[in-house]
């Protein structure tokens, strides 16, 4: 019975990593001055070990975690316990694909909606959010108008410019702590990473449960 459920056991990891998949968001590839499409798209599913990859294409942008109430402020700055992902400022052109950021759905992440912002759009819309719960008041068009009206032209400019600037200080000095990024990372070659990793953990689980 034991050896059974071992095996059963390692074979639904084997499922559940193989069927795991990178969900793709375009970062700038948009150049028209409709900041709400820096994100594309804004809004993505991702299920359990699926892999989110901010792909930067075009201008200079953030991927920076954040909360439904604080759009434009890092995560970690409105509350301490998050520790959030930030990608720093990447700058590419040409429409050619220099850098992304991944950002893995670990169980802890799996259940919850997770918004992030571009530091450069933020008050004009630049905004986005991974497994939106569509039947939660908080919804995207919310926080892009929180977004909107928080940071942008009709909130207060010297407020506006503090916060920022505080924003980014703090930003640039923390780690990122979901996401990983690499200036050479290929989006397939992760997946297929963690597929092989998957495979070599099961099959080390199954003959473990042979040899007994």
């Amino acid at each position: 019975m034991y050896t059974f459920v071992t095996v059963l056991a390692a074979f639904s990891a084997l499922v559940a990593t193989v069927s795991a998949k990178n969900v793709v968001v375009t970062v700038g590839h948009n150049t028209t001055d409709n900041a709400t499409t820096v994100f594309d798209p804004a809004q993505v599913f991702a299920k359990l070990n699926d892999i989110v990859v901010f792909n930067f294409t075009e201008g200079n942008h953030t991927v920076t975690q954040s909360t439904f109430a604080a759009p434009c402020v890092p995560a970690h700055d409105t509350d301490p316990t998050i520790n959030g992902f930030d990608s720093s400022f990447r700058v590419t052109a040409n429409g050619t694909a220099g850098t992304i950021l991944t950002v893995p759905i670990t169980p802890d992440l799996a259940n919850k909606t997770i918004w992030f912002f571009d530091f450069n759009t933020c008050a004009q819309g630049g905004v986005g959010g991974i497994n939106i719960n569509d039947s939660s008041t908080e919804t995207l068009d919310g926080f892009v108008r929180n977004a909107i009206r928080l940071n942008g032209t009709d909130a207060n400019s010297d407020s506006n410019t503090s916060s920022a600037s505080s924003s980014r200080a703090s930003s640039s000095s923390r780690p990122t702590a979901t996401g990983t990024s690499s200036d050479t990372s290929d989006a397939s070659s992760i997946l297929q990473q963690q597929i092989t990793f998957g495979f070599a953990t099961a099959f080390i689980f199954v003959f473990a449960a042979l040899a007994f």
